[in-house]
């Protein structure tokens, strides 16, 4: 479902969480900066090289604002002309990129992602960047795009703003000045004890990634709490977290696909407080 970053002035994301944020968002990456000759931009399919390219221009100009983006698919091809930020049409050096699922009627053929779509599209349509000022047009586009989040840069001299943020309550500021659209950039951290798991299963069964299946046990880095073994992959079956948009299951979340569909009752069960044999309650 992507992730997205912006650092304020004087501040810029942490290596390691970039890269954790590109391991779990890996179909493409890419990244905004603004200095005072305009916005440098970068994009790719190698986390490495636009990791390494976006810091090395954040170091030279950190007195502005800066965003990096790591994509996860959900429409159009996975190639670097869909990796965001896209430069927006019709506006002097404006780039946007996007975390969510848009609702854009995508033509057959159309190769374009929902954001690229976005961007080339109907902002342009709307009136451009400019528009988002007019608070009708901005309460219009939240609400259209609630449960994803927008951030648009510009140097366009007739915006109010450098940098905006629409359903910016959807993502959260931490300590170092960081805004992140969701949570995906945090290292997994493991139990060796749960359930009354022997300590010693923690140097046995180890796979190709080293942990024991056995053993480690990852946490929901919302609710902390710790799935079993089985649990589905598509979201937390204690705090109801979808863990790619951080949206609730079935609700806030904008990622149903078929193949999620088998976990629908359990998580209708459980939320609307139901019986549900599976869980025990």
């Amino acid at each position: 479902m992507c992730l997205l970053v912006v650092a304020s002035p004087n501040s810029t994301p942490r290596k390691k969480d970039l890269e954790c944020a590109s391991c779990n968002n890996p179909h493409g990456f890419g990244f905004a900066v603004i200095t005072p000759n305009g916005i440098v931009t970068g994009r790719g399919m190698s986390a490495k090289k636009v990791i390494k390219q976006f810091l090395e221009v954040r170091k030279e100009f950190p007195s502005s604002y800066a965003m990096f983006h790591a994509r996860y698919a959900t429409h159009g091809v996975k190639n670097e002309e869909n990796c965001h930020p896209f430069k927006v049409k019709n506006s002097y050096d404006t780039y946007l990129a996007h975390n969510g699922i848009l609702d854009i009627n995508i033509s057959a053929g159309d190769r374009r992602s929902d954001t690229r779509i976005f961007a080339e599209d109907t902002l342009p349509a709307m009136g451009g960047v400019t528009a988002l000022d007019d608070d009708h047009v901005w309460a219009m586009v939240s609400k259209w795009s609630l449960g994803s989040k927008i951030v648009i840069f510009t140097l366009d001299p007739a915006a109010k703003e450098t940098c905006y943020i629409v359903n910016e309550d959807a993502g959260h500021w931490d300590n170092e000045g960081m805004w992140w659209s969701n949570s995906t950039y945090k290292q997994a951290t493991w139990s060796t004890s749960y359930f009354g798991l022997p300590s010693k299963a923690s140097a046995t069964a180890l796979n190709d990634s080293g942990y024991s299946e056995s053993a480690y046990l990852t946490e929901c880095a919302h609710c902390l709490g710790i799935p079993e073994l089985d649990a589905n992959p598509y979201y937390c079956e204690m705090c109801f977290t979808c863990y790619d948009c951080d949206g609730m299951y079935q609700d806030t979340c904008m990622c149903w696909t078929p193949e999620k569909d088998r976990y629908a009752y359990s998580a209708k069960g459980r939320v609307s407080g139901y019986y549900n044999d599976s869980f025990g309650f």
